[in-house]
């Protein structure tokens, strides 16, 4: 196992000279040191003795099989596979013997896997026998194990690799215990390898790495630096968004005018408009008797319409509560009506891309939405209006046309309304004071304000962000960008007081023991930031700094022993540190112990950290994290809108928990007898007697064609272009993250299929014209079948029995019988037939989703291989390779017995040799 800094020559090397060439390019000074810090860390002791005899032992075995194993070829392959035939451009004449190049090992291990899969030869051309292929293939993998075995010894299994950036958020978030700390969106974007951002080679450094992650660490520092020496009030403040509360009184808030003037809300008395609410222009608002008690809210033909709080945002930054009082209503074009359809309010900050959630509200009669979030002092302050918390008014339609004069409320269509009537905020909470953070980096330590008296250095003096002019209340720290009042922590005995705290600190950060000589580097920073007159909490943060600079900090793999296997666990469950519980047990060496590591990720998964697992893989391996990209065309979607897809990811992910909190069996990832939808999911996907945003278990129907990941908006969506759907993404999707076969990349001339919104051709019969390409139809047959069965899925999610092109139905553009959805006649009409049959690679015939589903849960083993090998991917960081094949079907026969339970499988994983493996 690698101890600390053993990293392979080659790695080191090649980084080494690429970090170099960065310092020469010339930084500051510290940046310069903590770059060639990460370039001359961890040489590799020599390992000579045991790599011989993996280097020996494939030659040995190759030269035993090698006349066995060339007649093999000879009589059934190499007729096909040669220098002039070369058919699917494989030559075996020319292939080189099985070596650790990665290039030649790969054909070795097709050919293994073709002739396995029972793929090669062709069924048309003579088949070898069973004995005889069973010897070969045992001959061969033998050997290929060997090669690969030799491998990871001599590079290591995964290699090292720097934390993802929202690892990193993680870390800095649970370090110094600040819950919101934002820093993820300001680094570097992350590469990807085998599907996730957890390899070494996708996750590469640079000097740009070096200069945000360290920009990163100073922001997590001083957010958590003390501010204050009594705890500050909790304010709490509330209003009605169209009282006069700005600028004296004198103002209501901008958009609501605006809205008012222009008939794009209307006052509200529960159902019944307010005749006497009106604008009288310079943001003025009058309400004579009687008075409104809510607005209700319509929502513009722009998707991302939204509306701002302009007069209340938080004064300081911590946990606040915002509390929304509102409900739904019918509109019919003229009044407002009762309505069957809850109501459902989202809230965030527009300019930063935060969204705190989305709750729902009750049907006419008004109910109270809630919501908890960290907000920043700067939120609302620092960008114009675009910086404001945001309501949004998640479940309403577009609606095109409002009536501009004063005898006409609302719009002139039906459509969905939201009343609000008060909204409230309320912060910073603070669980405990002094706070978290604090306490994270000087313990117990006092703090008292400074003044010239107290004997002491000045400490930097920070400066509150910009409050916003004419806010409400009144901003009591200043709307300048004043500096906070000076308070300091105090330290009687700085030498002992600094060396406690690193250690403390170093110990969480770089996941291990520290010893006594390890804090003293760091120590004697803070000895010369004092002695250069630095204040102790200056010079702490210093050292602290070099700590979180640190290779072992930003590199988790170089954790040695026991801790390798409890920071691959924190970072797997948690995408974060170690806590105190599971640091304390791989101090003791008792996560070597089988029962004390199943108790342990029980643990972990019980803990509301493990929603980060839940986020962060569904959205690696499922690509949720695509699902905003390729929106849903308007012209042919209209009715698609955003608070749809945001039940779609919260779907996904209440789904994948649900599973391994229950450990059901995967099998459920293609059939499952129930959905976690909520009512504007079960509209959508036709689901009747859901009410409510609040995600639910759902059963299902036996002939439902729902049920499983396959079926979800979610996957539907990221498997589309936002215009058309494609047999061929859908399959391949299928194939590589359900199946865990990676399809062969088409050639460079395999050419292209380009969508038809005009329905003169079928995506199937352009298939057909595109499979004519030799080359191309073998990949086809294995991969588009899934897609096909598919096809009864738009790139919504919804069901159709018939494809939409262009072009308005039966009627013009604006005639009065035309359909329409949000106040406008629909662009499209449904043409051609979906055709969702297909056959199998082996033959097997289906003709539609329901019997697709059903074959593919018939085989549960290649489900939970292919899922094992994403969860081994994604742990380690490095893809299942040839030698890790057998330890594979040992986590299967360990899952096995309880029916291939996610939960099981995960824990299978956890436990296995591969998981320790550095």
């Amino acid at each position: 196992m690698k101890g600390s800094g053993e990293v392979t020559g080659e790695l080191a090397g090649g980084m080494a000279v690429r970090r170099l060439r960065e310092v020469r390019a010339g930084y500051t000074k510290e940046y310069r040191q903590i770059a060639f810090l990460w370039c001359i860390t961890f040489p590799m002791p020599p390992r000579l003795p045991l790599l011989s005899c993996f280097v020996f032992l494939p030659l040995l075995c190759g030269a035993l099989a090698a006349a066995e194993a060339g007649q093999f070829l000879d009589e059934h392959c190499v007729s096909c596979h040669d220098a002039e035939t070369k058919k699917g451009g494989l030559d075996l004449t020319a292939l080189a013997a099985i070596s650790s190049d990665a290039e030649t090992f790969a054909q070795w291990v097709k050919v293994h896997d073709r002739i396995r899969d029972g793929e090669m030869p062709p069924k048309d051309k003579p088949r070898p026998d069973a004995v005889a292929t069973a010897g070969y293939l045992e001959s061969l993998g033998k050997e290929l194990t060997a090669v690969d075995a030799a491998r990871q010894v001599r590079d290591g299994r995964g290699g090292l690799r720097r934390m993802s950036r929202g690892e990193f958020e993680n870390a800095l978030r649970d370090l110094v215990e600040l819950p919101g700390l934002r820093v993820q969106h300001v680094l570097p974007a992350d590469g990807k390898s085998h599907g996730f951002d957890r390899a070494a080679a996708a996750l590469d450094v640079s000097f740009v790495h070096v200069d945000a992650y360290l920009a990163a660490v100073d922001v997590a520092l001083n957010e958590a630096t003390p501010a204050f020496v009594e705890q500050p009030p909790v304010f709490k403040y509330g209003y009605r968004p169209w009282d006069n509360n700005r600028h004296e009184g004198r103002e209501a808030e901008p958009p609501v005018v605006l809205s008012v003037g222009q008939r794009s809300f209307v006052p509200l008395i529960g159902l019944e408009r307010d005749p006497t609410f009106r604008d009288e222009g310079f943001w003025k608002l009058v309400d004579d008797e009687p008075h409104a008690t809510a607005l209700g809210f319509f929502r513009h033909e722009d998707a991302d319409f939204r509306f701002s709080l302009t007069s209340i945002a938080p004064v300081l930054s911590g946990r606040h509560r915002v509390r929304v009082s509102g409900y739904s209503f019918a509109w019919d074009g003229t009044k407002a009506v009762a309505t069957d359809r809850t109501g459902a309010l989202g809230l965030g900050i527009h300019s930063t891309g935060e969204h705190f959630g989305t709750k729902g509200l009750p049907a006419n009669k008004a109910g109270v939405a809630e919501f908890e979030m960290w907000l920043a002092r700067s939120d609302g302050h620092t960008h114009g209006t675009d910086s404001n918390l945001r309501l949004v008014m998640a479940s309403l339609e577009n609606v095109r046309d409002f009536p501009h004069d004063k005898n006409t409320p609302g719009p002139p269509l039906p459509c969905p309304g939201l009343a609000i009537e008060w909204i409230e905020i309320e912060g910073p909470l603070h669980d405990a004071w002094p706070p978290a953070s604090q306490r994270a980096l000087f313990g117990d330590l006092p703090v008292q304000l400074w003044t010239k008296e107290s004997g002491v250095p000045q400490p930097v003096q920070q400066k509150w962000p910009r409050g916003m002019h004419g806010s409400y209340p009144e901003d009591i720290y200043g709307e300048n960008g004043t500096k906070r009042v000076a308070v300091h922590v105090v330290s009687a005995e700085p030498d002992k007081d600094s060396r406690r705290l690193l250690a403390a600190l170093m110990r969480r950060a770089f996941r291990r023991t520290i010893a006594d000589a390890e804090v003293e580097p760091y120590a004697a920073l803070v000895r010369e930031r004092m002695l250069g007159g630095a204040h102790f909490q200056d010079a702490m943060k210093s050292a602290y700094r070099r700590v979180l600079s640190a290779p072992e900090f930003f590199v988790p793999g170089l954790a040695r022993e026991q801790f390798l296997v409890a920071s691959r666990l924190s970072a797997l469950l948690w995408s974060s540190l170690l806590d105190e519980e599971l640091l304390a047990l791989a101090e003791k060496g008792d996560l070597t112990k089988q029962d004390v590591l199943r108790a342990q990720t029980e643990r972990m998964l019980r803990d509301a950290r493990s929603a980060r697992f839940v986020a962060d893989f569904t959205g690696q391996w499922l690509r949720m994290r695509e699902l905003e990209s390729n929106p849903p065309d308007k012209q042919l979607y209209p009715e698609f809108m955003p608070w749809l897809m945001e039940s779609m990811l919260a779907e996904t992910r209440a789904f994948f928990a649900e599973l391994l909190s229950e450990d059901l069996s995967v099998t459920n990832f293609v059939q499952s007898d129930f959905a976690m939808i909520n009512e504007p999911l079960a509209r959508h996907y036709g689901i009747d007697g859901v009410s409510g945003f609040e995600l639910r278990r759902v059963p299902l129907p036996p002939d439902s064609v729902r049920g499983g990941f396959l079926t979800q908006g979610a996957v539907l969506k990221v498997t589309a272009n936002g215009t058309t759907t494609s047999p061929v993404k859908r399959g391949a999707f299928v194939m590589e993250q359900v199946m865990g076969i990676v399809p062969t990349p088409p050639p460079p001339d395999a050419g292209a299929i380009e969508p038809d919104t005009r329905g003169a051709t079928t995506i199937r019969e352009q298939l057909e014209k595109h499979k004519r390409n030799a080359t191309c139809a073998g990949c086809h047959v294995k991969m588009d079948p899934y897609g096909f069965a598919l096809e009864s899925f738009d790139v919504t999610g919804g069901w159709r029995e018939a494809y939409r092109v262009r072009g308005a139905p039966n009627a013009p553009a604006g005639s009065a019988g035309r359909p329409a959805i949000h106040g406008r006649g629909i662009e499209y009409h449904v043409d051609r037939p979906v055709d969702c049959t297909g056959v199998m690679p082996d033959g097997s015939p289906f003709k539609d989703i329901r019997e697709l589903r059903a074959l593919l849960a018939a085989e549960p083993d290649k489900l939970a291989r292919a899922f094992a090998g994403h969860l081994i991917t994604y742990a380690t960081g490095a893809e299942v390779s040839f030698a890790d094949r057998a330890e594979v079907e040992r986590i299967l026969l360990a899952a096995r017995p309880g029916g291939y339970g996610v939960r099981s499988l995960l824990a299978a994983v956890i436990a296995s040799p591969l998981f320790a493996r550095p």
